[in-house]
């Protein structure tokens, strides 16, 4: 932050920049659907539908690495990971299943840390109540106390790139005869 901002942080300032920090980060990582920052050795759980595969959330897949799985508490050892799901031939049954792994960035790319920092001075800019200040014609708005502690138009633009992306959609045509509402006309693709 220092090298950003030109000048020493000051030692009454770490706090809340340390905060500010951290704020941003979550905002990031809620916005994008992923986390960020690297978990070390850290668990989730996953709510297993009977099925043969299970969707691992898109929130813990950023360079997941799997160190266990578990399931009613005892080791599970015969499953696959494919890089999105867990696979295991036997199914997983109804019970809960708890991953003990890592995830996240090992160093977070320098456009994240540069959209976090930019965030970061933003909000040291502002006065607590203020959402925006003009100087040519002097305009400040007032707001609620954490209306300014959002990311910005901008910075969420820059982020588009990590955001997770939902199932898209596509169009089917089955080649052949298809008919029109209008009625019993056949139409060719």
């Amino acid at each position: 932050m220092a090298a950003r901002i030109g000048r020493p942080v000051a030692p009454d300032e770490h706090t809340r920049i340390s905060a500010f920090l951290a704020d941003v980060t979550g905002l990031i990582e809620d916005y994008c659907g992923r986390d960020m920052v690297r978990r070390q050795s850290e668990a989730f759980t996953l709510f297993p539908e009977g099925a043969c595969r299970l969707a691992v959330p898109g929130r813990f897949s950023t360079f997941l690495t799997v160190d266990a799985v578990h399931q009613d508490g005892q080791a599970v050892s015969d499953w696959t990971w494919t890089g999105r799901q867990l696979v295991r031939g036997a199914g997983w049954g109804q019970a809960l299943i708890t991953v003990t792994g890592s995830w996240g960035y090992q160093t977070p790319p320098a456009s994240l840390k540069a959209i976090t920092c930019s965030e970061v001075i933003r909000w040291l800019a502002l006065s607590p109540g203020v959402e925006s200040e003009r100087v040519g014609e002097v305009e400040v708005s007032f707001s609620g106390a954490s209306a300014a502690q959002a990311l910005s138009a901008i910075s969420k633009a820059s982020l588009k790139p990590y955001r997770r992306r939902g199932a898209g959609s596509i169009t089917l045509l089955k080649e052949g005869p298809r008919l029109d509402a209008r009625g019993p006309h056949a139409f060719y693709d």
